[in-house]
This record gives C-alpha cells, structure tokens and sequence, in this order.
C-alpha cells in the first residue's frame, strides 16, 4: 500500500490529527495530508472552515467514484463548500478503487475512519460532533463500515446524498423509479456497472458489505438520507430508510433534482439543501 501511494501522490506533508486540527502554518482553505497507521500510509484532504481557531465540529467524508456523479474534479468544491457553509473542519479520506477488491478498500477506508474517530476523541473533540457523511457510491462504502462496526461503533450520526445500496445492477429492477426516471439519469446504470466490475467479480455483487438492503439496519447510526425526487434510485434509497430506526432517520427529497445533485446547485437549491443540513448538523 505504501508503494501505491508514493507513486500516486504528489504530496508529501505527514500530519498528526492534532495538527491538523490545530494548525501552526499558514494555510489556504484546503490542505493534502498524510497520516500513518500501523507503518501504512493513508491519503487525507482537510478543508477548513472560514474560521480556523476553536474547531470543535467534524464531518468524515467518503466521496463517490466520478464516472457515477461525474463529480471525479469537483469533489473538492463540493467539499470545500460544504466545510464553509456548515462551519465544519471536513476530511475528505481519499482512496483508490482497487480492481476486483472491494473488501480490501473497504476494510482500508474502514481504518482510516475508526482511526480518526480516536485520534478526534482523544483531542477533545466530542462524538457527537463528529458526521460521517458521503455522496453516491461513497455511501456504499460507509454502508460497509457500518456493516464492519456492527458490534460496536463510535459512530453517532451520518449524511448520505443520493446514496448507491447495492451493486448488483445487471438485472431487471423491481424499482419504479428506475424505469420512469432513466432519462433524467443518463448512463448512471452503465456507470454504476462499471463502477461494480471494477472493484468486484460479478459472483461478489451479492455480498453482505455491498448490500445493505439485506442486513439489518436498526442498530445505525442517526442518519439524514438526501435524494433527489427524480433519482433513478429513489425507490430502493426509501425502501433502505424505512428499514432504519424509527427514531434516528431523517428523510429529505429534493424536487426535480437527479443523482449526483451537489454537482449541479444553483442559489435556491444550495439555500434548500443547507438549512436542511445545518439542522441536522446541530
């Protein structure tokens, strides 16, 4: 792993969870991090809020693949603005889609997030005020970890927009919303199979770490679910929310939006999207 990243990344700068959180050189509103975990070597982006001193609220942030949200060069913007419009320190765990490897990645993303839930506990940061939050296929992943952490999890809240809960789609769907909304969704089913076989053999596809529609799912965290009401995957995105607890689901739909929104907000949809958030974020 360490080899993969030494060729893959350009930047060098190794940081404790304390620096980061603290920072003692001058800095722009993003920052390339590196940390260390047991002698591997895990790719960080932060992006700061307005204000750097007295930082006590953290979102986690799991991005989607870029084929599947188009989103590949502007999920650092979307990163960016969601860091200075909810006035959260956001550390984006960057990652690399290893073919036919889906429970290795998985499992690595898992011990980035578990590591940096200790590190920000032990720097004084509350549990409560930590989200982990992502978009698309990111939410797949944070799925996973919930599905790894199901004994146990430090985890108290998640943000999932427009989030992709299974990967098997090379068959019919029972979906409605897949059939009337395919033309505003364009190549996302061909892109969500690319996405499948990069990272999986087709005989995979049914794991339990892909799937969270087959697991239980009442012992999650408090979790906000945002879709968009034209999404493709809209009807299975409900179907996963009524399987959560009764008490600790938030569902918010987005008129006339598809998958992959956050790329494409003007004015009037980014007001409507961040008070939404904002007030779960409290």
């Amino acid at each position: 792993m360490q080899n993969d990243f030494d060729q893959e990344m350009k930047y060098k700068l190794f940081r404790s969870v304390k620096e980061i959180l603290h920072p003692t050189i001058s800095k722009k509103n993003i920052s390339n991090y590196r940390i260390i975990i047991n002698e591997d070597i895990y790719p960080l982006r932060v992006f700061y809020p307005k204000k750097v001193t007295g930082i006590n609220k953290i979102i986690i942030y799991i991005h989607g693949n870029g084929k599947v949200t188009k989103c590949t060069a502007k999920y650092s913007n979307i990163c960016k603005k969601i860091a200075t419009k909810t006035n959260h320190l956001l550390i984006a765990v960057d990652y690399y889609e290893k073919k036919k490897s889906f429970q290795t990645m998985y499992e690595k993303i898992n011990k980035t997030v578990k590591y940096l839930y200790k590190e920000l506990e032990e720097n004084n940061i509350n549990l409560n005020n930590i989200t982990l939050m992502g978009d698309s296929t990111g939410c797949n992943i944070i799925t996973g970890i919930n599905y790894l952490n199901k004994k146990e999890s430090n985890i108290k809240k998640e943000v999932l927009f427009y989030p992709v809960l299974r990967l098997d789609y090379f068959k019919p769907s029972k979906y409605e919303s897949m059939k009337k909304n395919k033309e505003f969704n364009m190549n996302l089913i061909d892109n969500l199979q690319d996405y499948a076989l990069k990272i999986a053999y087709k005989k995979d596809l049914n794991n339990e770490l892909l799937n969270p529609l087959k697991t239980n799912q009442k012992n999650t965290p408090k979790t906000l679910i945002l879709v968009g009401t034209v999404d493709s995957l809209k009807d299975e995105i409900e179907e996963y929310y009524n399987l959560l607890n009764k008490n600790k689901r938030e569902y918010f739909e987005i008129s006339f939006c598809y998958h992959g929104f956050l790329n494409n907000m003007d004015k009037e949809l980014e007001t409507e999207i961040f008070e939404k958030l904002n007030e779960f974020l409290k």
